[in-house]
């Protein structure tokens, strides 16, 4: 399954990739000379050329003078001389740095403030597109043959995970390897090693599973496992600097070796997992992977590197090191923006982010870092081969990032972080993430990422993107505090995601995703503050998803999760999925309103509440959730509308002037489709009818959608779905013009 996705993805490629390909691989349209002009001709210009400037120059020239005049040759360079300037000439329309074409190595942050207000830094217009790297590179000249597969060359600098022959992403020595090295495999993909038990076995947690898809396991189970012969190699070198990738339900977690019990054959961590091993047995299928032993340096794509040594070892494929140079990513963040107002980007490639070594869950840092700022623009670029996230907001007004292109990112390609202080005046508002294309995220950190994660107060828009090949989500939105039901305007929101294309996410890899996952915080699931305050306040509309694979469970369309209320999910195509079409997870006052759903898979169409989100006695959970005017046509003679778990049998949510369907008919599914009032058990159409007062006026007919085989879910004009109220939604537009390639 996974070689399928990675074919797509090159598919993907082929077809988009031919009108943008450039010298460092595949980016967005730039804009041309004449809109440079009209743009930025009248501000105060400056330049910069790696390669031919000199940062003892005044940057007033793009090409070096008989005078000693010429381009910068840094970014740390071109500030200081822009900010001396500044001083003395006053610069009513901005200032404009012109980068020349050739990589721009940056191995420390270049820092923006204040000082640096209403600064463009642009591509040279007429150069070819400029690279900014935050690696080290060493030329595939300089690497010599340890043996007949192995090549090694002097590296003096950190290891890190993050390493790249020419665009081609290499994986640390690991075991098993994988199947196929193709450069742009997830860190997370199989096959796997299988953990052989438990460190403590009890009558709540034990290997055999008897506590069903959750078990309440022991701390202790954070601190190792029992391993099968041969697995493990206590004789490894450097084993400290090994790690262990283990698979939990929503996240895989690494574990450093610290110490091996050969005579019991069990592994130690040097720290405590934050989850215990065996919490979810099915979910993680007991999974795991050994990175970065030397001694399993056996495959192509492979590397070590030995800082003790100062030595970097790979096994490349066959010729490459004649045309292909190794960059080893060691910048965390490139530019940071602080206190800054009036910034843009564009038309500019950024390539090799450093993660720190972090692991867990945190948006920062990015490659490019905003905090405290407005007015920024990121346009046109083109984001590749990153150890974690390309772009971090965090408390900034009117942010843009149009146009531009996401690949092989470590962990989220951009987060929008709210530190839930609302006194903030600087808290996130006017967040504009707009029409552009999104692959292959989390490809590292794998606790829960995405492609977004957009949190704020005011205004934030998700709009018009192309996303997919995510392990997990392909956009997260919340996760943060929310807010009170009386925050906005009848008809506001604070979340607008609209018209995006989300696919193919999942991959086999993680479990409990969506394609669009909403989530308040744990106080509300826990009913620990009032229901009244954990609101959202969201608006998703006109969103095509489809196309989830689980590792094990999951891989809904949209989802409102943690009793996330305010959530509005309307007029969306939702097929192809592996799980339920629309799921809000308790909660008050969530609308699933004239979505065209196609139901592929076994499990239920659309999820409630269930028990494992929890209530006390001040504050008990209920779900006020309201489904009309859908069309929900059935293929899979085990889906059902409910779900054994979940609580049908309460506050049962509003149902009416549906359009049902299934195809093929199935006796035993029309007795048992709809829910009981008995929890676990169902009924027929009319039991439903007469038992709920639901789905009155509904019907069970063909709505006749358009072309269904080819993924056409309008609705034809004599349908019955139009006699209901619900109207025919044309998404096609958001396939076709979704993400920066959209025509």
């Amino acid at each position: 399954m996974q070689r399928l996705f990675i074919t797509t993805f090159l598919l993907f490629q082929l077809v988009v990739g031919t009108r943008a390909k450039t010298k460092f691989g595949f980016c967005p349209p730039q804009l041309t000379p004449d809109e440079v002009y009209r743009r930025f001709g009248k501000s105060q210009k400056f330049y910069i050329d790696y390669n031919n400037g000199n940062d003892s120059w005044n940057g007033n020239l793009p090409d070096p003078d008989e005078f000693g005049n010429g381009p910068f040759k840094t970014f740390a360079g071109a500030i200081t001389g822009m900010r001396q300037t500044k001083k003395c000439v006053y610069a009513a329309s901005g200032v404009v740095l012109y980068v020349r074409g050739g990589t721009h190595f940056v191995d420390k942050t270049v820092v923006i403030d204040e000082r640096d207000n209403s600064l463009s830094i642009v591509a040279y217009p007429g150069d070819e597109r400029p690279l900014i790297s935050g690696a080290h590179r060493i030329p595939g000249s300089e690497f010599s043959k340890l043996d007949d597969k192995i090549y090694f060359a002097p590296y003096e600098g950190h290891c890190t995970k993050n390493v790249f022959l020419g665009r081609k992403r290499l994986l640390r020595a690991r075991k098993p390897s994988v199947e196929e090295w193709t450069g742009e495999n997830f860190t997370g993909e199989g096959p796997y090693l299988k953990i052989d038990n438990l460190l403590v076995n009890t009558e709540e947690c034990n290997y055999d599973g008897t506590g069903g898809f959750k078990q309440a396991c022991p701390p202790e189970n954070g601190d190792g496992f029992v391993y099968a012969d041969n697995d493990i190699n206590p004789n490894w070198s450097n084993l400290q600097k090994a790690d262990i990738l283990v698979f939990q339900a929503w996240i895989a977690e690494r574990g450093d070796i610290g110490e091996i019990d050969t005579k019991n054959k069990t592994v130690y961590f040097q720290e405590r997992l934050r989850t215990p091993i065996g919490t979810h047995p099915e979910p993680s299928g007991w999974r795991y992977i050994v990175e970065n032993v030397y001694e399993e340096l056996d495959s192509v794509g492979e590397y070590y590197c030995d800082e003790g040594k100062g030595m970097f070892y790979f096994i490349p494929p066959e010729g490459a090191l004649d045309t292909e140079d190794v960059y080893i990513a060691t910048t965390e963040v490139v530019f940071e923006a602080m206190y800054g107002e009036d910034i843009g980007f564009y038309n500019l490639e950024f390539r090799h982010g450093h993660d720190g070594n972090f692991e867990g869950y945190m948006e920062d840092p990015g490659l490019l870092q905003f905090v405290s700022s407005s007015k920024l623009t990121i346009e046109r670029c083109c984001f590749s081969n990153l150890g974690h996230t390309a772009i971090y907001v965090h408390a900034c007004t009117d942010v843009n990032i149009t146009e531009s292109i996401f690949t092989d990112i470590g962990y989220f390609a951009i987060g929008a972080k709210f530190d839930d202080d609302f006194d903030n005046p600087m808290a996130n508002k006017n967040i504009n993430i707009h029409r552009n294309t999104f692959q292959r995220c989390g490809v590292v950190n794998m606790f829960q990422p995405a492609c977004i994660i957009a949190q704020g107060i005011e205004n934030i828009k998700v709009t018009n993107n192309d996303i997919g090949f995510s392990p997990y989500a392909g956009i997260r939105i919340g996760w943060q505090a929310t807010f009170h039901w009386s925050y906005v305007e009848t008809d506001k929101y604070v979340f607008y995601v609209e018209r995006n294309h989300v696919h193919d996410f999942g991959l086999g890899l993680l479990n409990d995703f969506a394609g669009i996952y909403l989530s308040s915080n744990p106080e509300c699931s826990e009913a620990t503050l009032s229901l009244a305050t954990c609101y959202l306040h969201a608006y998703v509309s006109r969103n095509v998803i489809h196309k989830t694979i689980p590792y094990n469970y999951g891989g809904k369309g949209v989802y409102g999760d943690t009793a996330a209320s305010g959530l509005v999910v309307t007029e969306n195509w939702l097929y192809d999925l592996s799980e339920a079409a629309v799921n809000f997870h308790c909660g008050r006052y969530n609308y699933a309103l004239n979505n065209m759903i196609h139901q592929v898979a076994d499990g239920r169409v659309f999820g409630v509440c269930n028990s494992i989100v929890g209530g006390n006695e001040n504050e008990p959970l209920y779900q006020i959730m309201i489904f009309k005017e859908n069309v929900i046509y059935v293929s899979n003679v085990d889906a059902r509308l409910w779900r054994k778990s979940d609580l049908w049998d309460f506050f049962v949510p509003n149902l009416d002037h549906n359009d049902y369907f299934f195809n093929p008919a199935n006796d035993t599914q029309k007795k048992d489709f709809f829910p009981a009032r008995e929890q676990g058990k169902g009924v027929s159409f009319k039991q439903w009818q007469n038992e709920t007062g639901r789905d009155l006026h509904s019907i069970i007919k063909n709505p006749l959608y358009v072309d269904m085989e080819n993924e056409d879910f309008r609705l034809d004009c004599q349908s019955p779905a139009l006699d209901l109220g619900i109207k025919s939604i044309d998404n096609r537009h958001v396939r076709r013009l979704s993400g920066i390639f959209g025509v």
